[in-house]
């Protein structure tokens, strides 16, 4: 579909701005008109909350009307992020609806959807499992489960941007991941569709973009940003933004760890999915699940994990008091780290209600295997980023289990 260019009826005078991105700003209480023969849109002053897009509408020669968003941008850079959006087909990456130029200015809106936010006015507490989002020292466990499903959706988008670069389908233009930028539609209540919306201009002229395409992994004579150092540019924009997002949190170390590694210059998509902050309960539990039968009746990969670091959890046997009805040769001590897999095992893994009569804390709380992953990541937060390492380093299981979650967002 090629842009629609427009042509501006109404002229608006002196309006000026010192950001060369975004040049003009809608005055006061007033509203622009851009009219075709097909589509009219009203610009209106009021904008979407915490974001650079202005409220719109679409008038069609029917008569129908539509809600919108417009962006102002310089005219050239509108057309750009239009051909850019429109050769995207991802559930996560917004579809624009056209360009509206005005007569006489370098100046055009970029239309999109209709969107209920940005994603950083969407409650913390639907984004991050904590004790009281209200409260800056509360304790976090890392995203809930909603929180996790939002970020993974904005990861795969990155993912799926990078390989458009490899497929040269787009030109090598970094992500804006900056938060006023990445939007939310609600499809109900407390549910949150995700999508990203801009693109950085300033990255890659147009006339070297094939040179350094084939300058994979190398510093380009030019000075211009290789393939490389675009889909880094992406990943970390990602690891900044998720810091953004948790600002008012303190963070939990499995988001930490996250953080840190969106942040690396050596970033790599096949690390990121070994990464917990991106699991939720469930697939850490099916994480325990697939190495137990890596090594279940196989002696040899049980004395090789004899012979590795316990993961810590010996105040977590204790607390929940799993010793106490055992026979002294059946005790669990969290020697080693079949050890510490064992007691995964039973009381994450195969939890029921009646393994844990033992815990003489606040019983509400154990109640599901989520609980028994809090209790966990308060009492050693670091354990699953110490037990991927120790299994990747042991090669025995070949695929994250974040790769097969049923619905990978590509």
């Amino acid at each position: 579909m090629a842009t629609e260019k427009k042509v501006n009826k109404l002229s608006v005078a002196n309006l000026t701005s010192d950001d060369s991105f975004y040049p003009v700003k809608v005055p006061g209480n007033s509203k622009i008109e851009i009219q075709s023969r097909v589509r009219n849109l009203t610009v209106y002053a009021s904008k979407i909350p915490g974001s650079v897009a202005y409220n719109a509408m679409l008038l069609y020669s029917e008569g129908q009307q539509e809600k919108c968003l417009a962006v102002r941008r310089r005219s050239e850079h509108a057309h750009t992020l239009y051909e850019i959006l429109r050769n995207c087909s991802h559930r996560n990456i917004i579809q624009p609806m056209g360009v509206w130029e005005e007569m006489e200015t370098n100046l055009a809106f970029i239309v999109f959807p209709c969107s209920d936010g940005v994603v950083t006015s969407i409650p913390k507490e639907a984004l991050f499992d904590v004790e009281d989002a209200t409260n800056a020292e509360s304790y976090t466990f890392g995203f809930s489960d909603q929180g996790c499903r939002i970020f993974r959706e904005i990861c795969m988008a990155v993912r799926y941007i990078n390989v458009l670069y490899d497929e040269e389908k787009i030109p090598l233009k970094a992500l804006d991941l900056d938060e006023s930028k990445i939007f939310y539609q609600s499809k109900a209540k407390g549910d949150y569709h995700v999508l990203l919306t801009d693109i950085k201009m300033e990255i890659s002229p147009t006339g070297n973009v094939r040179k350094n395409r084939r300058a994979k992994g190398k510093v380009s004579s030019t000075g211009v940003p290789t393939v490389d150092d675009v889909k880094t540019a992406n990943w970390n924009g990602l690891g900044q933004f998720l810091k953004k997002l948790h600002k008012d949190l303190k963070l939990h170390i499995e988001l930490s760890h996250l953080s840190e590694e969106l942040g690396k210059e050596s970033v790599k998509y096949e690390d990121l999915v070994w990464e917990p902050g991106l699991w939720e309960s469930s697939t850490k539990v099916q994480l325990v699940r697939d190495v137990y039968w890596c090594y279940n009746k196989n002696k040899n990969r049980i004395s090789t994990l004899k012979n590795k670091t316990a993961l810590g959890l010996k105040s977590c046997i204790d607390k929940l008091e799993v010793n106490k009805s055992r026979a002294p040769d059946k005790q669990i001590n969290d020697d080693n780290l079949y050890e510490s897999l064992f007691f995964l095992r039973v009381y994450m893994v195969a939890h029921k209600d009646d393994t844990i009569k033992g815990y003489s804390g606040t019983m509400e709380m154990m109640h599901d295997k989520k609980a028994i992953v809090r209790l966990l990541m308060i009492e050693r937060p670091e354990y699953m980023v110490t037990l991927i390492s120790a299994i990747r380093k042991l090669g025995w299981i070949r695929q994250s289990p974040f790769l097969r979650l049923d619905n990978q967002y590509m």
